[in-house]
């Protein structure tokens, strides 16, 4: 279905109509015969929002980038514990280090 359209001027008489219409499709405005703005729900402008969030995160990825991030798993908490007391016993030692320099 092609989006509905409205001049300004039919927008301006009619306002409630074109929103109440915009719920459902999106309603171009016109002036002076080219569009102008276009009339969207908020549920439609969220997801638009959060479309052009995905791809300007993705974006910039490479492929091989990409197909690890989709392949990529969060570690169970017995590992991440483990992790971070690697880290931490790494910061540790490294501080020590120092502190005896």
């Amino acid at each position: 279905m092609p989006d509905m359209r409205v001049t300004s001027l039919e927008l301006h008489q009619k306002l409630g109509q074109m929103i109440d219409k915009a719920r459902i499709e999106p309603v171009v405005v016109t002036k002076h015969d080219r569009e102008h703005v276009v009339i969207v729900s908020a549920e439609r402008y969220a997801f638009l929002l959060q479309a052009a969030r995905k791809a300007r995160l993705t974006g910039s990825l490479s492929q091989e980038e990409r197909a690890l991030a989709a392949a990529a798993t969060v570690p169970s908490e017995a590992e991440q514990e483990r992790i971070l007391a690697e880290m931490a016993a790494a910061v540790e030692a490294n501080y020590g280090e120092q502190a005896g320099t």
